[in-house]
């Protein structure tokens, strides 16, 4: 299993309901690591997320502590969706600590940073 990686922006805010909406991971574009996942894949561990019930463990900045948000919203995108990319997983994370919820209206805290494991598939260069 190799260790995962990505960085995405938070792209809408519910401000009175304290959530934040984040791409997750997004169909063929690369990771931090360089690593990218199909459409299929990442609705399979999106799905996988939810059925293990992983939804509160939303720490910061890595820091263990699982205790700084809780998915309350979970979706692959449809087609002709205004703010996401096709076939990307999106979650709402509500934040319910009211200084990490100021970080983030002030622009000090601006995405998610997903950490997982995977198994990797060497790529395969074309033969042109």
């Amino acid at each position: 299993m190799a260790e995962l990686e990505r960085v995405v922006d938070f792209k809408k805010r519910a401000k009175a309901q304290q959530i934040v909406y984040g791409e997750v991971y997004a169909p063929n574009e690369r990771d931090t690591d360089g690593n990218w996942m199909t459409a299929e894949t990442i609705e399979k561990m999106a799905h996988q997320f939810m059925r293990e019930a992983r939804v509160q463990q939303i720490d910061k900045n890595h820091a263990g502590a699982k205790d700084k948000g809780e998915v309350v919203e979970s979706f692959i995108v449809r087609k002709g969706d205004p703010d996401f990319t096709e076939g990307a997983w999106v979650v709402g994370v509500h934040i319910p600590d009211a200084a990490i919820w100021e970080q983030i209206e002030k622009g000090e805290l601006t995405g998610f940073s997903i950490e997982g494991t995977g198994h990797l598939i060497e790529e395969k260069e074309d033969d042109e």
